[in-house]
């Protein structure tokens, strides 16, 4: 796995104002840490769509505290991506 600067989660929105976060190649927990800061900053009716290398089985309970869900979603092959939303 190729490791990246902790800070470096790349953020973007696309043509659906729809904003992705790709935290691939990120050491624990910062995938973590960089997701729950990202969801905490965005208005309610935002979706987030995340690039992962794996299932990130710690960060759903944590989303589930602060209203927020998960879905599984079609991605490249070996990525994990979701979408969330506020519940």
């Amino acid at each position: 796995m190729n490791s990246r600067d902790p800070a470096d989660a790349r953020v973007w929105n696309d043509s659906d104002a729809t904003t992705h976060i790709d935290v691939r190649g990120l050491p624990p927990p910062q995938p973590l840490i960089r997701i729950l800061q990202l969801v905490q900053r965005l208005p309610g009716d935002a979706v987030v769509i995340v690039h992962h290398d794996r299932d990130p089985v710690l960060l759903y309970p944590e989303l589930e505290q602060i209203g927020w869900w998960a879905d599984a979603i079609d991605g490249d092959p070996g990525e994990v991506r979701l979408r969330l939303m506020r519940t």
